[in-house]
């Protein structure tokens, strides 16, 4: 991330590490839909923070629905950081919730660049609802137990993998 980047930062707790580490840019957008990342957040008077609106789903807690879907569309962003359920390989990456997919969906389709953060153990689970295949994944952000042949999968797939210490 740069100083005056637009990001969205997706649902899960994956994410909401990330938004941890924010406080130290000058300016920067950020768009959720999770009230959890939200709340951070609003500790930042230097962060610019969006929030789409929607029905609140207390599993994630985050907002989706109709009224969340139609004000991502209206959005343009940078980067997303997306958090998923299970990543299938040769298939692309999931979610359990099918609301959650359909606006996973959209923030995809708003981004320039789509960043998928998942621990390893992702690489053994996969989810009900299917988001998006790796034609429109530039980045995984892993940790370095990502089985071997996940990474030689994602390479062939020409998603470029960064390990987080």
């Amino acid at each position: 991330m740069e100083e005056d980047d637009s990001i969205i930062l997706d649902s899960g707790t994956t994410t909401f590490e990330i938004s941890n580490n924010l406080g130290h840019f000058k300016r920067l957008t950020v768009i959720s839909n999770a009230l959890d990342i939200v709340n951070n957040l609003s500790q930042y008077s230097n962060l610019q923070v969006f929030m789409p609106g929607g029905f609140l789903k207390e599993f994630s807690m985050s907002l989706v629905g109709p009224m969340a879907e139609r004000n991502f569309r209206q959005l343009n962003c940078r980067k997303l950081f997306l958090g998923i359920d299970g990543i299938k390989a040769n298939v692309g990456v999931f979610t359990h919730h099918m609301e959650e997919a359909y606006l996973n969906q959209i923030m995809i389709s708003i981004a320039e660049e789509v960043i998928v953060v998942a621990d390893s153990s992702k690489f053994a689970k996969t989810g009900l609802a299917f988001i998006e295949g790796f034609e429109r994944v530039h980045k995984i952000i892993t940790d370095a137990n990502i089985p071997e042949e996940s990474l030689r999968m994602l390479e062939k797939n020409n998603v470029e993998v960064l390990i987080a210490d």
